[in-house]
């Protein structure tokens, strides 16, 4: 069973082993793919400086179409860098209307803003499925976004002296999480091997969960 690297920025050495998702920014072309790699592709709030908005999310418009990409984004909001609120989210609410349109998950980036995340998640109750990579939160706030019916992706935080994290990894609800290992250098079979520990399972079990959450939101 392979490994999945629901997030990532670089094509892993390791490639004939895993499934990783290639995490792609508007307007950049898309990239060609190898077996066991696919896409994503979004408007990045750290990326629409000095670009036309619309033209960025015709972009997206026209990528969501390809068979090469399996999710909508990295999309989100960053109250530490990027450009004003107001218009990151209205960016980020015109490629949930993508995801939606193209019957494909939104990959989400969030820095200080799960509130906002949520707030929208429930005002616009979409049928995709919503994953937050990179969580780094707590097990209470965790919790919330389960109920709001959000999946998780762990980075490689998990490594670190991070309580909450870690705490938050090992209740997360066995049908409701991925691993990345996003723009760092580590490898997704570390990643994995630290989560099993974490969780208290074999890396095995681990592979088979991952496996499971991938096909359910992609199949």
């Amino acid at each position: 069973m392979r490994y999945i690297n629901f997030h990532s920025h670089t094509i892993p050495e390791d490639i004939t082993e895993t499934t990783v998702i290639i995490s792609c920014v508007a307007p950049e072309p898309l990239q060609e793919c190898v077996d066991g790699m696919w896409l994503s592709y979004g408007v990045h709030p750290w990326y629409t400086h000095g670009h036309d908005i619309k033209m960025l999310l015709k972009s997206v418009e026209k990528a969501a179409a390809d068979d090469r990409v399996l999710a909508i984004g990295e999309a989100g909001i960053d109250k530490v860098r990027g450009p004003a609120p107001g218009l990151q989210e209205e960016i980020f609410c015109q490629q949930v209307g993508i995801s939606e349109k193209v019957k494909k998950p939104l990959i989400i980036h969030s820095v200080k803003s799960n509130n906002e995340i949520l707030r929208l998640r429930k005002n616009m109750s979409p049928l995709q499925p919503w994953i937050l990579h990179g969580y780094s939160g707590n097990p209470q706030e965790m919790g919330q976004l389960i109920d709001a019916g959000f999946y998780l992706s762990f980075g490689p935080k998990i490594f670190y002296l991070n309580k909450k994290v870690s705490e938050s990894l090992k209740e997360m609800p066995a049908d409701r999480f991925f691993l990345e290992t996003d723009h760092t250098n580590k490898t997704i079979t570390s990643l994995y091997l630290k989560a099993a520990e974490i969780r208290g399972i074999s890396e095995e079990e681990l592979k088979e969960i991952i496996d499971r959450n991938f096909k359910t939101i992609f199949e």
